[in-house]
């Protein structure tokens, strides 16, 4: 009988810490503001767009992409557009790679080609916070509406 008693104990303890554990995480994720991560993402991107450990070759995506993008550059004969409402554009048939790709794929093309660096997986935060940062750079213009 105390046997029993303890282990009804136990499994009231065990079921409180982890309902407990869940209101808590709960909780923190509630804290959470959308926008706020949103810009934190587009920092790192950013600051990974200029970094040269993304690859071996010494240059950072801000070689190619002048202004952060912002503005039209050239690399030898190849005019790079500037990031115009870039996330809208993709996926698309991508001259350099010769296919369609989306702009995960774009941005891993950089990495591994100019870059001369190893691609980043699709669930690594880097190339979420890259891509982040590529698609704020112009965003599209949204008409008020009237």
């Amino acid at each position: 009988m105390k046997k029993i008693v303890v282990l009804v104990l136990l499994a009231i303890m065990v079921c409180s810490v982890v309902v407990g554990y869940a209101q808590e995480k709960k909780e923190k994720m509630v804290k959470m503001d959308p926008a706020t991560e949103l810009a934190k993402s587009v920092e790192r991107g950013f600051a990974l767009f200029n970094d040269k450990k993304l690859g071996t070759s010494g240059k950072t995506c801000n070689d190619c992409h002048m202004n952060g993008g912002a503005q039209v550059s050239k690399m030898g004969d190849m005019t790079m557009n500037a990031f115009d409402n870039l996330a809208a554009q993709y996926p698309k048939f991508f001259m350099m790679g010769k296919r369609i790709m989306t702009l995960d794929q774009v941005v891993n093309f950089c990495i591994t080609t100019p870059l001369k660096g190893k691609p980043l997986a699709w669930d690594d935060q880097r190339l979420t916070d890259l891509v982040a940062y590529c698609a704020s750079v112009k965003p599209a213009k949204v008409k008020k509406k009237e």
